[in-house]
């Protein structure tokens, strides 16, 4: 069958055979053939460290160095500005977890938590412009305080603050939402109430923007999710209205590690 390679002969005639000025030709080819061969196979260097290069080498090493050169300058280039992007996706992070309140200043941050961000009493927390926890009884910053859940919590339940385990000193909504009355006495649906809703609230805190910085120091402990389980389940035969639980005002840090 033919095809295009047999246009040409598989054959080529004895050198012997080729005229004078062929067989020049082909001496010359073979001496620069020589000559290349023996360029190529000399070192770079010589014995005292001098580049030892032919001209051929020399243009070779200069295409590769350029090439060593060049390659790297869009490796650069696009590292340079991967390292901006993620320095400024880090900076927005880490904006999402600050708190914006007029005494942002005045407390300290070790992490994504915040250290003490209230104060230790209710004048300074109001200062600080934190919140009051019905639910925990903890005065807490914007990012730790779910004001959402807290409403419903007061909506959802009979709520009741006593001086006195024998109730004969209540307190109304008003006097507790100053945050400046401690040790008081509630009933026993108030703890269960408190249980369950720490638990929605870590749960909307995961499920939302901030997540762990959104969880306050009181309710991110585990010992807290154990003290609750063991209440749970060990006051299944409680009546609610059982006064049993005595709570305290907090003020713990904001976010958790």
């Amino acid at each position: 069958m033919n095809s295009i390679w047999g246009l040409f002969p598989s054959k080529f005639p004895p050198s012997n055979s080729l005229p004078s000025w062929a067989r020049e030709g082909e001496h010359t080819a073979q001496l620069q053939a020589e000559q290349t061969q023996e360029e190529q196979s000399r070192p770079l260097m010589d014995e005292d460290g001098k580049a030892e290069q032919s001209g051929f080498q020399r243009r070779r090493a200069s295409k590769i160095w350029s090439r060593r050169i060049l390659l790297p300058c869009p490796t650069l280039a696009i590292a340079i500005i991967l390292s901006v992007l993620l320095g400024a996706a880090t900076v927005g992070i880490a904006g999402l977890h600050r708190v914006k309140s007029a005494a942002d200043h005045e407390h300290t941050t070790v992490g994504s938590v915040m250290v003490q961000p209230c104060g230790s009493t209710p004048a300074e927390a109001r200062a600080r412009g934190c919140h009051f926890d019905v639910i925990s009884f903890c005065w807490l910053p914007d990012a730790c305080y779910d004001a959402e859940l807290s409403s419903e919590f007061l909506h959802e339940h009979k709520l009741e603050w006593f001086e006195d385990p024998a109730k004969e000193q209540p307190l109304s909504y008003e006097e507790i939402m100053t945050g400046e009355h401690t040790g008081l006495y509630v009933n026993w649906e108030y703890h269960v109430a408190h249980c369950t809703a720490m638990w929605r609230k870590m749960h909307r805190a995961i499920l939302g923007d901030l997540g762990k910085a959104a969880i306050d120091e009181y309710i991110g402990v585990y010992a807290h999710t154990a003290h609750c389980e063991e209440m749970l389940l060990g006051g299944r035969g409680v009546a609610f209205e059982t006064i049993n639980t005595r709570i305290a005002v907090k003020y713990p840090n904001c976010g958790i590690e």
